[in-house]
């Protein structure tokens, strides 16, 4: 029995360090020759592994693994999967590391942001793709925040709340990755964010 659960386990390492460099391999590669000039068959090549194997994994192609990368992002960055790491007595200083911690990524990764970014703006069929996106797949996020102390939603539609935020984060961390030379200090745009942030989650001050 303990031999079949060790070798599960390592199957299931397997299937997720292979996942992890199909990834990596799209990241990358979008870096240097942008959305559409990477093929599957690059991915394949960088990644070590078969144009079969990433359409079983994800089977939309270069855009489910966008979508990938991206849930990822925000999962680690919200801390959902980690709620007992999180205080939620302080709803500001929480707010304010995510955002921190979104401006550090950008910044780290401003080839990967400008590149993304780039496939939105000019190519219809990523925009297609988005539009079936529902803001359903991201109930975690309004359910996380409602559980702070402060945070009271009132009869607003948590969706609703959700995408004037993502809106908000999204516009301005891409703008102040695009144009770097922007009358604001990064410190003056995470206070922005910040006040916005707590002002569109209804967040007020209990003691």
């Amino acid at each position: 029995m303990d031999a079949v659960h060790r070798e599960r386990k390592s199957v299931t390492r397997d299937k997720a360090g292979k996942i992890s460099s199909i990834l990596d391999a799209t990241r990358a590669l979008m870096e240097v020759t942008g959305y559409y000039d990477v093929t599957m068959r690059d991915i394949a090549r960088w990644a070590g592994v078969s144009v079969g194997l990433i359409y079983k994994y994800f089977p939309g192609g270069k855009f489910d693994i966008i979508k990938c990368i991206g849930s990822r992002r925000v999962a680690d960055q919200l801390l959902i999967k980690q709620p007992e790491t999180i205080d939620f007595d302080d709803f500001p200083g929480y707010m304010r590391e995510l955002i921190k911690n979104m401006q550090q990524f950008s910044n780290d990764n401003s080839s990967w942001t400008k590149a993304s970014a780039a496939a939105a703006a000019h190519g219809s069929d990523i925009a297609k793709e988005m539009d079936k996106l529902s803001l359903k797949d991201y109930n975690a996020i309004p359910e996380l925040f409602e559980r702070f102390d402060g945070v009271d939603l009132g009869h607003a539609n948590p969706l609703e709340l959700l995408a004037d935020w993502i809106v908000m984060l999204k516009g301005i961390v891409l703008y102040s990755v695009l144009f770097p030379w922007s009358l604001m200090n990064e410190g003056a745009l995470t206070d922005l964010m910040t006040d916005l942030s707590l002002h569109i989650w209804g967040y007020r001050k209990t003691r």
